[in-house]
């Protein structure tokens, strides 16, 4: 892992904190100046996000090329940090929570459970008639219970989708915003692709080259909007519209 340090010896911890012109063209740590104030801004809000930002920073400062293991460490905490971060800034009102379906979906277990006698067992898949075009759906005689306790766990993982789409306006725009932004939909994306490195295995098969291109990728649109809101990184947030057409740009390139 690359210290930062021109002498070899190893860093202090709180090195990352302090910004220091570069020396040299070859850049010998990946905190580089832009990352070091965002760090800053994340502190003077919360020491705990500044750490879970400084952590993911770390995990990818080894030596290259990067392990599998060091982008798992850093979508976790990039994850953690997006997601939670809404919650302590104080430009925005009513800032939605994130909705719980697990609850409803317990009920649901416990509702199914009680009424196997006419709906099966639940490791019992329903065998499910084929439907003709101009045919009705087949239908069948439930209780009101369990289709109560199911219209719970839709309402409640619709209500999440929306309350994470506005969540990610507030931190992306400083503001509500229900109709689609294509600066918040940027944000989401690059979101949605780090979470899905979170947990290795399940049967995912992990391009580690395709990988430790697209990643930094992705974590740049993520620090640009954090560097927006936290420093005023950029004087509008309509100048991130440069983050765009670049990382639009990139993956032509990528692709091409």
């Amino acid at each position: 892992m690359a210290d930062g340090t021109s002498d070899g010896a190893s860093a202090p911890e709180a090195m990352p904190y302090t910004a220091v012109a570069p020396e040299s063209a070859i850049p010998q740590t990946i905190w580089n100046e832009d990352r070091v104030r965002l760090l800053e801004g994340l502190r003077r809000r919360s020491d705990l996000f500044a750490d879970l930002y400084r952590r993911a920073i770390d995990a990818l400062d080894e030596d290259p090329p990067v392990g599998h293991g060091a982008f798992v460490v850093a979508a976790h905490c990039i994850r953690d940090l997006v997601n939670a971060l809404p919650d302590v800034l104080e430009d925005v009102d009513a800032v939605p929570g994130r909705s719980d379906a697990s609850t409803p979906a317990r009920f649901l277990v416990e509702e199914w459970q009680q009424h196997q006698d006419v709906l099966g067992p639940l490791d019992q898949s329903i065998k499910v008639p084929t439907v003709e075009e101009g045919e009705a759906a087949p239908r069948m005689t439930v209780p009101v219970s369990v289709v109560e306790a199911a219209r719970r766990v839709a309402a409640a993982t619709h209500a999440g989708t929306l309350n994470a789409r506005r969540r990610h306006s507030a931190l992306v725009l400083g503001r509500i915003e229900t109709r689609e932004d294509v600066t918040v939909k940027l944000f989401r994306d690059s979101v949605q692709q780090i979470e899905r490195v979170r947990h290795p295995g399940r049967g995912r098969e992990v391009d580690l080259d395709d990988l430790r291109v697209k990643f930094p990728r992705y974590l740049e649109v993520i620090e640009g909007v954090l560097q927006s809101r936290m420093r005023n990184f950029f004087e509008t947030v309509d100048d991130l519209s440069d983050l765009l057409d670049a990382a639009n740009a990139e993956e032509e390139v990528v692709e091409g």
